[in-house]
């Protein structure tokens, strides 16, 4: 068939950009599913590791420590050193993808306004309800149609 004409068309699946924009877009949410796998995964660990220590306490193993009491504080990390805030300072954290905003050219937006065959159909569907509307005759055709159908199904 010759619809290589669509692949000039912005909103095209198969064009280059739209394909490089889609890789990108996944690389950016593989990269933060892997994050968030991450601190899943410390949460666990985390989580395991204080019902471990609850079960010891529960079992005598280890004394009772209270936060209050000035207790070990096993809960808490150490502040990382400054080689380890310069390591992240370096890394720019990039926002999601679903937020990044890049410009549209006016043409762009043009070409996909007046290019885009659905909109065409809606107008032409928007015309027609249009011209029935200002049509007495239809209109009251359809007020009566309506009427006893409403006597019917009441």
């Amino acid at each position: 068939m010759a619809l290589k004409f669509l692949n000039k068309k912005g909103w095209h699946t198969g064009s280059l950009r739209n394909i490089e924009n889609v890789w990108k877009a996944e690389q950016k949410h593989d990269a933060e599913q892997k994050k968030l796998e991450e601190l899943r995964k410390q949460i666990h660990e985390e989580r395991e590791r204080s019902e471990f220590c609850l079960l010891q306490e529960q079992a005598g193993l280890v004394r009772a420590s209270s936060p209050a009491a000035g207790g070990s504080g096993a809960g808490f990390k150490a502040l990382p050193s400054c080689k380890a805030t310069d390591s992240s300072a370096n890394q720019s954290s990039t926002p999601s993808a679903l937020f990044e905003h890049k410009p549209h050219s006016a043409n762009d937006a043009w070409r996909k306004l007046h290019s885009d065959p659905l909109l065409m159909i809606r107008q032409r569907e928007q015309e027609a309800l249009a011209r029935i509307k200002n049509n007495p005759v239809q209109m009251a055709m359809i007020r009566k149609s309506v009427c006893y159908l409403s006597i019917l199904f009441l």
